[in-house]
Parts: C-alpha cells; structure tokens; sequence
C-alpha cells in the first residue's frame, strides 16, 4: 500500500533509498514493519506528506498516565 502510495506522488522506495544511501530493501522492510527506523519513516512520511505518526499509529502510540485512586 505504501508503495503505490509513493508511486502516486511520485517517488519510490529506490528513490528514498538513494536518498538515505541505503538499500531499496531497507525501505521496504521498515515500511513493512519488519525492522524500526526513524530516519526511513520520516522519509516516507515526508514523500506523503504526512508524519510517521500518521502512517504507523501502533509504532507511536502514547503512554497512558495510569494513577492509582
């Protein structure tokens, strides 16, 4: 889904890749979840226009202050 979605605005996993001197296979494996880097997900996010937050809400959820009663 990711990919399509950079193809459509018009940039790609390689394109990114050759940005960061990283491998095309390093995007793909962040954007599918298997491997965490912040660099490469703000590189995609950007390419979308919108944040890593957006993308991958589970990756970034917020810590819920649980006081005791």
């Amino acid at each position: 889904m990711l990919r399509a979605r950079l193809r459509i605005a018009g940039s790609s996993f390689s394109a990114i890749a050759r940005e960061l001197s990283i491998t095309p296979s390093s995007v793909s494996l962040v954007s599918q979840g298997h491997r965490r880097s912040a660099k490469i997900q703000k590189a995609i996010a950007r390419k979308l226009g919108t944040t890593p937050e957006a993308l991958w809400p589970t990756r970034y959820t917020k810590e819920i202050n649980m006081t005791p009663s």
